[in-house]
């Protein structure tokens, strides 16, 4: 088989949930975290994030051979790995579009700041701050662990990598290319972009006013397609909050649709950012958000871990990537590759994510989460509950 054989990112995709349904029958913390009496009603967009993780890993792969066979950090020579990874952000987008979207219209246009920022910051920093210590070291090791260039200059390289994507993460202290070391930060200012907006966005939640900012989404997100990726997750939301779905997508012989929506993205298109495209995947998007499970795929311990683990796994793939070629290539060139032996580093360095990514998880995500701040309408309920008693 070829470099670009569809039958690798199956293979990696079966051995990564092979390991991922490994950890949850065998971790005892992992068997009480996924029990199903924690488990929520999106439980099926819960068992997408890790597959959209992994098709992202998949784009990388390709953009690593890229960059060691023709020195350019790219993937579109092999269209349909190009959008996977681009189909992977497109419908991580709507799930924010969606979760958030369903908060505002909850909120009835009182949506808490505060509140929102503090669980952004708890959720979203800690493991991002993991990652970029795991990039410096990376860069640090590479430049012999001595300074080579002067302070001033290091310290005005490194703002883009604490940027969250704002700012281009490029080299640093003279180690060039160093932005391949991880390449997912772009997407993390688009995330933050909208939860920055969303307390004002919040004000145009329903009636014309929704309609009004929608308008406005679509007219200006032509010159940024990407950005209306928030807006059909608000419209799913939309949809689920008024009872228009309740269930019916998720029968089970309605599956081949959203299957082969997804299918024609990444067949057909060049780019998962065409408006076409998205318009294909939010098909499929209701369907999920309105509980289909994928003939069931999407319920099971291994999706569903492989989905908990989904931002440590986003956040690390690159990292782990970069320093598996890297090793392969002090012993023999990447360039000369089959696509076996490639696609073999390919798969070890998807293993040792998933595995990185579980400890991860449970060690610097997690302990965040569980210890996320009441918000005021929460602690004055609490405070209700205890004056009564």
């Amino acid at each position: 088989m070829g470099l670009t054989s569809l039958w690798y990112p199956f293979i990696v995709t079966a051995l990564c949930l092979v390991l991922c349904a490994a950890i949850a029958r065998r971790d005892p913390w992992y068997r009480d975290h996924l029990a199903p009496s924690n488990a929520g009603r999106f439980e099926s967009i819960d068992g997408l994030r890790g597959f959209l993780a992994i098709g992202v890993f998949f784009t990388h792969v390709i953009a690593t051979y890229g960059f060691y066979a023709h020195g350019r950090w790219y993937s579109t020579f092999s269209p349909i790995h190009a959008v996977m990874g681009q189909t992977g952000v497109s419908l991580f987008f709507m799930i924010t579009g969606f979760l958030f979207w369903r908060r505002a219209l909850r909120a009835k246009g009182s949506l808490d700041a505060r509140a929102l920022f503090v669980s952004r910051i708890r959720r979203l920093v800690p493991m991002y701050a993991v990652s970029v210590a795991f990039a410096f070291l990376i860069i640090a090791a590479m430049s012999g662990f001595q300074l080579r260039e002067p302070v001033v200059t290091v310290l005005k390289e490194v703002r883009g990598w604490l940027s969250f994507g704002f700012m281009h993460a490029g080299d640093v202290n003279g180690v060039q290319d160093a932005h391949i070391i991880n390449a997912v930060y772009w997407t993390l200012a688009y995330e933050w972009s909208f939860y920055l907006a969303l307390p004002l966005l919040a004000l145009f939640a329903r009636g014309w006013a929704f309609a009004l900012l929608a308008a406005a989404t679509l007219f200006f997100g032509i010159q940024a397609p990407i950005t209306i990726n928030f807006l059909a997750g608000a419209l799913a939301a939309m949809a689920v909050e008024r009872g228009l779905l309740n269930g019916r997508l998720a029968r089970a012989w309605l599956t081949p649709i959203p299957v082969a929506a997804i299918a024609t993205v990444l067949a057909v298109f060049d780019e998962a950012f065409h408006p076409a495209a998205i318009g294909l995947l939010f098909v499929a998007f209701l369907f999920i958000v309105d509980g289909n499970t994928l003939f069931g795929l999407l319920r099971t311990r291994a999706a569903q871990l492989f989905g908990t683990v989904s931002y440590s796994f986003y956040l690390l793939h690159c990292i782990v990537l970069f320093v598996a070629f890297r090793l392969v290539d002090a012993v023999s060139p990447v360039a000369h590759l089959t696509g076996a032996q490639h696609w073999t580093v390919a798969a070890l360095a998807a293993l040792g994510t998933t595995l990185l990514a579980a400890f991860t998880y449970r060690r610097v995500e997690y302990p965040f989460i569980a210890a996320r701040p009441l918000s005021a309408t929460a602690k004055m309920r609490a405070l209700a509950t205890s004056q009564a008693a």
